[in-house]
């Protein structure tokens, strides 16, 4: 019985696997370039293997028009300093740069309509994102990058030298990793117009010490103020009903202040995150 049952269990392994090979896309080789097809024949590209330091990404890959970057596609270029993407790309996705610790200048074309969680995390050399003043989804601001359709801050650069930032009236979210490793920022400011933090939004902004969470903000992703070892106090509003896991992981000088009863009173005590009441009078009788 246990041989045939056995058995059993290889087949049904062998047909799992069988199956997972037939949805698996086909990828394809041109160059230093790998890549898939979409279902409308036009190429995704999925990796970079070359050591170029100044790559124009192709517009064509064995015939078939480049309109996708992939997740982490051309990320841990260690040579890579500049970048023009073609304006046959509509799609950047998740962290497609990330890790390029010597990138400094990247052009993003008019036609890129859609861009994923910040494609220049730990890009600690990037001081130059490239996006024209008519381009209809993205935006420019003082060096930051902006997502207009979303009304996303997408990529905060870490070369920028200022201590203080206060992000644009009107943003509606951080998004994620956004913030990243920007030890220079000490304070940061945030709009009463700002709804949601994504994941590893601020993560590891060693020196950051002062954030203030607008009352419409309700979601604070996982891993969203992680590693921030100078924050020392933060005032989570009642709006807030979703906080991700190991949200203030490793802040260790952290106090949270939280309304009584809510949704963040009831995260800190199951964490066991230091906190304290917005109000005095509650805060004593507790």
């Amino acid at each position: 019985m246990k041989k045939l049952l056995l058995a059993l269990l290889a087949v049904v392994l062998l047909l799992a696997a069988c199956a997972l090979a037939e949805d698996a896309p086909i990828v394809y080789t041109s160059g230093d370039f790998q890549y898939i097809l979409l279902e409308d024949g036009t190429a995704e590209i999925t990796g970079y293997s070359g050591k170029a330091a100044e790559l124009t990404i192709p517009a064509e890959l064995d015939g078939h028009t480049v309109t996708s970057l992939a997740d982490s596609s051309i990320a841990f270029c260690r040579k890579l300093i500049t970048v023009t993407i073609p304006d046959t790309v509509v799609s950047i996705a998740d962290h497609a740069f990330a890790s390029c610790r010597k990138l400094t200048t990247v052009s993003i074309p008019d036609s890129v309509l859609f861009v994923g969680a910040n494609p220049f995390a730990s890009c600690d050399m990037l001081t130059d994102i490239i996006v024209s003043p008519d381009h209809p989804t993205l935006a420019i601001i003082d060096g930051v990058l902006f997502s207009k359709t979303d009304k996303t801050l997408i990529c905060y650069p870490t070369t920028l030298p200022d201590s203080t930032y206060a992000v644009p009236q009107g943003i509606c979210s951080i998004g994620s990793y956004a913030f990243q490793n920007c030890d220079s920022l000490i304070s940061i400011t945030l709009p009463d117009t700002i709804v949601f933090i994504d994941d590893d939004a601020f993560s590891a902004c060693n020196n950051l010490a002062t954030v203030n969470l607008p009352d419409g903000v309700t979601s604070i992703g996982e891993s969203a103020f992680s590693f921030c070892t100078s924050l020392t106090s933060l005032n989570i509003p009642e709006n807030v009903t979703a906080i991700g896991a190991d949200a203030f992981l490793a802040c260790s000088a952290l106090t949270i202040t939280v309304p009584r009863d809510s949704y963040a009173a009831q995260y800190c005590k199951e964490n066991n995150l230091p906190y304290t009441y917005i109000d005095f009078l509650d805060w004593l009788l507790n």
